[in-house]
């Protein structure tokens, strides 16, 4: 099984007075005609092994965020994708005029301000559909990512605890098995059991997967961001110092176990559907804000080798040596998950798991429940 996320994102907007825009100011990829619709995500997502999409509704701890820079909560589940705002960039583009946005729509305030998904793909890595039919004006986004593994990364684990559910996943405890597969995982930051950073390196040598868990508070994905880039540079500095630099080995006795993730849902942003913005003589509205993402996270597949490479030179300061602990990296409290582009500051997905509801669960006796 791969490592998958599709989306797709409709941005519909009617203008309710004014002048009627001209289709001859379309830029973008015109939506299909009629008679050849655009391929629906839900028929891709089909094929590649996900189950029939459910409407968020359903999901009572689950949210989608439009933005990086959106408000999380410590009860439910945040789900982020660029591509929302991709499609809002070009809505902008169409119009060819400066928005005034009441203060009242925050989502909307939000959308319009965050810069967070530039540079996160490249233009080949997804579609922008656009057309204008008199007052109303259609924007499309589509994506779809694969990122395989090589090498199956460990084990799978079916009797995970995480805060308090049983679930299933999947990581390395055995040295042998790490031997094997060391290509695949790099520890970022370890300062504890309850604060690290670990990369899974796909085959795909431009993208990488980041799981990231503290024990601190942050009141967005985009704060978190900034965390993990301060705390990469924190790493760097230590994995070079021989009093710390075990911290960045995987021993004998170390465990990494992540938990696995499958879901494809939809939704649309009732927040941006009721709200209203002007250009300089006309009035829009949202007739339809709707995102479909679909998301798999196991341990089928492993990474080629990083091209990232640190090295440690013989400095050696004075100060006693750190004795090796060993290190349980275990993904059993709330985490973020992300998906970028090596060459990119902000990531294109942004997962924040508090709770098991996007979580592969299993019935396991208590007794069997593991760690």
């Amino acid at each position: 099984m791969e490592k998958k996320i599709v989306i797709l994102l409709v941005l519909v907007l009617a203008i309710l007075s004014g002048c009627k825009n001209e289709s001859s100011k379309i830029k973008k990829e015109p939506l299909p005609d009629k008679k050849e619709p655009m391929p629906k995500v839900s028929e891709k997502v089909e094929e590649q092994t996900f189950s029939g999409v459910k409407n968020l509704s359903e999901f009572k701890k689950t949210m989608f965020i439009p933005t990086l820079e959106h408000q999380i909560f410590d009860d439910k589940n945040s789900v982020y994708c660029a591509t929302l705002l991709f499609a809002w960039d070009e809505i902008r583009k169409q119009l060819y005029a400066p928005l005034i946005i009441p203060s009242e729509f925050t989502d909307l305030n939000l959308l319009n301000k965050s810069s967070s998904y530039n540079n996160v793909l490249k233009l080949d890595e997804y579609k922008i559909y656009v057309s204008i039919d008199g007052e109303n004006i259609v924007a499309k986004a589509e994506f779809d990512k694969s990122l395989p593994f090589e090498l199956k990364l460990g084990y799978s684990i079916e009797n995970f605890n995480f805060n308090g559910e049983t679930v299933s996943a999947f990581g390395v405890f055995n040295y042998d098995i790490y031997e094997k597969i060391k290509e695949s995982i790099q520890l970022v930051y370890y300062k504890n059991d309850e604060n690290f950073i670990i990369k899974l390196l796909p085959k795909d040598k431009e993208h990488e997967i980041i799981l990231f868990m503290s024990s601190n508070d942050f009141n967005s994905i985009a704060d978190m961001v900034k965390e993990i880039e301060k705390l990469t540079i924190i790493g760097m500095i230590e994995m070079k110092d021989k009093k710390t630099n075990w911290r960045y080995s995987f021993n004998p006795e170390d465990v990494i176990a992540i938990p696995q993730f499958k879901f494809n849902i939809e939704t649309e942003y009732e927040t941006l559907q009721t709200a209203t913005f002007k250009t300089y003589n006309k009035t829009f509205r949202f007739q339809k804000s709707y995102q479909r993402t679909a998301f798999s996270l196991d341990e089928s597949g492993a990474a080629i080798e990083s091209e990232a490479e640190i090295e440690v030179d013989s400095f050696f300061s004075g100060v006693e040596i750190e004795k090796p602990k060993p290190k349980k990296i275990l993904f059993n409290k709330p985490f973020l998950v992300l998906l970028k582009r090596t060459d990119a500051l902000n990531p294109y997905f942004g997962l924040w798991a508090t709770n098991a509801e996007l979580m592969i669960k299993k019935t396991i006796p208590k007794t069997e429940i593991w760690p």
